[in-house]
């Protein structure tokens, strides 16, 4: 990074209001992990330019990695999966659910090979530096049931939740989401939670086939059921 972090801004767009090392770019920075490139100009007091090709040079240096245009994750770290969602549903609030909740809670042993989140904004697919994103978007009287965890960077859902989500996502028959779950614990699950999420549901029609498949994942795994 020696080679990267001394040379001055100013060489590449000239005037005073550049003039600063990529080093001292990404300092003015510190505290920040999320950033997007005009966030990133407004508090070094460069260009948006500047500021664009500072980022580019810190990612080369394995400094800062590109989540999506114009939003970057700042440090040598990979990305946390909360991180993750949190960029790829920008500027909409996301959370991580279904599989990925559940795995996170230790509710099942395998690991998603995609990271699965619930956004009020559009439902993508997304590649991305630290792994895949899959965001699912539900209805904004059914969006809740989260808190933030550390561990992740970002948003989780409660089990109860992260069980609904899957079974109103499979209900509403979205293809790439199945309410067949592999081997899972449900010891200890708050039912009486799930029934309150489901009375959310405003179409009787939707509620019922909601509840058909919760009911089918709670008998499929009854052992382990309380």
């Amino acid at each position: 990074m020696e080679g990267n972090v001394g040379e001055s801004l100013e060489r590449s767009f000239g005037g005073a209001a550049t003039r600063m090392t990529t080093l001292a770019f990404y300092q003015k920075l510190a505290g920040q992990t999320r950033i997007t490139t005009r966030a990133a100009a407004q508090l070094t007091g460069v260009s948006i330019p500047a500021a664009s090709m500072a980022l580019r040079r810190l990612a080369a240096d394995g400094m800062s990695i590109a989540l999506k245009k114009g939003t970057w994750l700042l440090g040598t770290s990979s990305p946390k999966p909360g991180a993750l969602v949190t960029a790829a549903a920008d500027p909409y609030v996301a959370y991580l659910s279904g599989w990925s909740a559940l795995r996170l809670h230790d509710r099942i042993q395998q690991i998603p090979q995609t990271q699965f989140a619930v956004t009020l904004g559009r439902p993508a697919e997304l590649e991305m530096p630290g792994g895949r994103v899959s965001l699912h978007r539900i209805r904004p009287e059914l969006f809740g049931g989260y808190v933030f965890d550390p561990r992740v960077e970002g948003f989780v859902a409660s089990p109860e939740k992260a069980l609904f989500d899957l079974a109103y996502l499979s209900a509403m028959n979205r293809s790439s989401v199945s309410g067949s779950l592999p081997e899972t614990n449900l010891k200890g699950m708050r039912w009486k939670e799930l029934q309150t999420w489901l009375r959310r549901i405003p179409t009787p029609r939707v509620r019922a086939a909601v509840e058909r498949v919760l009911r089918a994942i709670r008998e499929r795994h009854a052992e382990t059921v309380d």
